[in-house]
């Protein structure tokens, strides 16, 4: 049971910090708009650091959209569950570094539904399940594209 626990777990060193990662993500990342949400994601050369991890994730619920913090909260805590429960399926998104030279995913799921009508853990659990299918059959890039973050 431990051991179940620690895999579906989503540490710190998993969520995507810092000014320049968020901002090379929203300037150079690929779009897939969902009912709900939106993935963006683009995939960057991993680092020569153990610490780094293959796949990151940013949830946002913006305030303007959802003016209550109780709401923001409610919302980002159903995000992070759903996305904590479907992250096994991600092992397709991550490649060997001799194939390809990006080798990290990143990725931010953004909430755009309604304030007043928040979904339930398993419509967010369906909703990041279809997008992340839709994220591994859009393909990693090759070097020439621009979805590639160096």
């Amino acid at each position: 049971m431990l051991s179940e626990k620690s895999t579906n777990a989503l540490p710190r060193r998993e969520i995507v910090r810092g000014k320049a990662g968020i901002s090379r993500l929203f300037n150079q990342g690929r779009r897939l708009k969902g009912s709900f949400l939106l993935l963006i994601f683009a995939f960057a050369r991993q680092e020569e650091r153990s610490g780094r991890m293959p796949v990151k994730v940013l949830l946002i619920v913006g305030k303007k959209l959802v003016p209550r913090a109780v709401d923001r909260n409610r919302i980002k805590r159903l995000m992070r569950e759903a996305y904590r429960l479907e992250k096994s399926s991600l092992s397709l998104l991550t490649v060997p570094e001799k194939s390809v030279e990006s080798n990290q995913v990143l990725m931010a799921f953004m909430y755009r539904g309604k304030a007043d009508e928040i979904p339930s853990l398993e419509a967010f659990r369906a909703e990041i399940r279809r997008m992340m299918k839709n994220c591994v059959s859009k393909g990693i890039p090759s070097s020439k594209e621009g979805g590639r973050i160096d």
